[in-house]
């Protein structure tokens, strides 16, 4: 029986650098939204439009996340899944087409995720363009998992460099 693994973790916390050995592990395709955005838009869209753009490529990893699925191959949200509330509708989406689900929530302090972040930004010319300033703004939406939103987690803590 194929799973859907979800990726849970704010940016920098190294999500898709466990992405990829889960990928091995459980022989799954990733499926990364922020590589899609990259590939299609570029590294730095104003606000607005990354909001709209990202909720097109998100409806797309979806609906070829069920596809993968279908023919019986494991799939990894690589997205981050921030808060209850997307975890919530991850868990109603993918029940309609999957009955096993698996989360798996890495943990980080946000100083070494900011650092990573921000390197990546300066080095790396095919990431996502953040600055510091985004970081931190974005970093008040962050909720990690809860007991009581009952959840099958794995955890895992991820403070040492990934690189």
């Amino acid at each position: 029986m194929p799973t859907v693994h979800f990726l849970c973790g704010y940016m920098g916390f190294g999500k898709s650098t466990i992405a990829r050995k889960l990928a091995v592990q459980y022989n799954a395709v990733i499926l990364n939204d922020d590589e899609f955005m990259r590939e299609l838009f570029g590294r730095n869209l104003p606000e607005e439009e990354f909001r709209r753009a990202h909720d097109k490529v998100s409806e797309f990893t979806w609906r070829l996340g069920e596809r993968i699925i279908s023919i019986g191959t494991n799939v990894i949200f690589d997205r981050g899944f921030w808060s209850r509330q997307s975890r919530k509708e991850a868990v109603e989406r993918a029940g309609h087409f999957c009955d096993s689900l698996l989360f798996h929530q890495i943990e980080c302090d946000m100083e070494t995720a900011k650092r990573r972040v921000l390197n990546r930004t300066a080095t790396d010319k095919d990431s996502l363009e953040i600055n510091e300033d985004t970081f931190d703004a974005l970093a008040r939406h962050y909720e990690p998992i809860a007991p009581d939103e009952k959840l099958n987690v794995i955890y895992y803590k991820n403070t040492q460099p990934l690189f």
